[in-house]
């Protein structure tokens, strides 16, 4: 059985709990999206569209985007395995800590992955020094704007700047942007409009968080190159994405409901980014809808998370993320009620730790 290393794995618990280790909108799925799924319960006994047509036009008209060079898949993290298994990438640049699923599809598909270092004293941000780790052999690297788990975004010049060099050597950028609609300044760190510009770019995106339909199973990727676009929808599986899973997301494209999200997350993230940094946690700066913390010594072997579900509350353990220690936990933003429950029971565990 392979090993899961994710969070929302709420199903080894028997009681309800507050699930504060998966990223997803605390605002939950629109509405719109609901009513397709019912409104859709006939058209269930046929097979999905294999090219899924009226989901890459509504993403099409969505982002004013050539349908032709939109693939969707079984959430982004079946398209970033089909995207190697497809391109078969040698040598693949990816920065730590961020999400695992890169370095694994990269393996799987008999390819080697390099680390680059990102360093604590600078919040985990990803600088212009990425480019002296990429050579020219680098055919393939990953970049996640806002990463997961820092929820730091990266300037548009440094993926420019990376792009740039990558040509040089026929290598690929593929930019996981799947938190990036929750972020207020997403025009500025959104890098759709490079795609008109370079055909070596690739950008992930998903429904699973900013629609909060992790459920479903729904992503898509945005490229440069019709080509490569092409290489990727003839991998693996014909029917990537499911009937049920295409109807909401073709409901859920909505920018008056990504506006609400953002002015709500950032509230909530700034509520918890004061509370939390009262305890005398170290809170990093988060762009998006969750937050990397690191608790002091007295929680260095990791047991925070084993406490705080005593209280039925799940956060994420950050250690099996490269490049960071058992000190780091992941915390989403959720609804106020939820937020302010979570700092009742972290308050409660520091109190009595500090007591012992």
């Amino acid at each position: 059985m392979i090993k899961y290393t994710h969070g929302g794995d709420i199903y080894k618990y028997d009681d309800k709990l507050l699930d504060f280790s998966a990223n997803i909108n605390p605002l939950g799925m629109p509405e719109s999206a609901k009513n397709a799924i019912i409104d859709g319960i006939n058209k269930y006994q046929t097979y999905p569209d294999h090219s899924s047509r009226k989901l890459r036009n509504s993403l099409s008209e969505f982002y004013g985007f050539d349908s032709n060079k939109i693939v969707c898949g079984n959430g982004a993290a079946d398209l970033i395995f089909r995207i190697c298994l497809a391109l078969r990438p040698q040598k693949v640049l990816v920065t730590s800590p961020t999400f695992s699923e890169y370095e694994e599809a990269v393996l799987i598909s008999g390819g080697k992955v390099h680390n680059h270092l990102l360093r604590e004293s600078e919040n985990y941000d990803v600088t212009l020094e990425i480019l002296e780790s990429i050579d020219e052999d680098t055919d393939m690297v990953f970049l996640c704007s806002p990463n997961n788990p820092t929820g730091r975004a990266i300037d548009l010049n440094i993926i420019e700047a990376v792009l740039n060099k990558l040509q040089g050597n026929k290598g690929i950028l593929v930019l996981d942007q799947c938190f990036v609609h929750f972020m207020v300044e997403e025009e500025k760190y959104f890098a759709i409009n490079l795609l008109k510009k370079y055909d070596n770019f690739i950008i992930l995106g998903a429904f699973t968080k900013i629609f909060a339909m992790a459920g479903l199973r729904l992503g898509y990727a945005l490229f440069g190159s019709e080509d490569n676009a092409s290489k990727i929808e003839n991998t693996l599986q014909p029917w990537a994405v499911s009937t049920v899973a295409s109807e909401a997301g073709c409901a859920a494209l909505n920018k008056d409901f990504i506006k609400e999200t953002k002015d709500y997350v950032k509230y909530q993230r700034e509520f918890l980014f004061q509370h939390l940094s009262d305890l005398g946690i170290k809170v990093f700066e988060s762009q998006a809808n969750y937050m990397l913390i690191k608790v002091g010594e007295k929680f260095d072997d990791g047991d925070l998370a084993d406490l705080a579900i005593k209280h039925r509350i799940l956060i994420r353990k950050c250690s099996n993320f490269k490049g960071l220690s058992p000190s780091f936990f992941r915390i989403a933003v959720r609804t106020e009620a939820e937020n302010t429950t979570l700092i009742d029971v972290l308050s409660h565990i520091f109190c009595e730790t500090i007591n012992r």
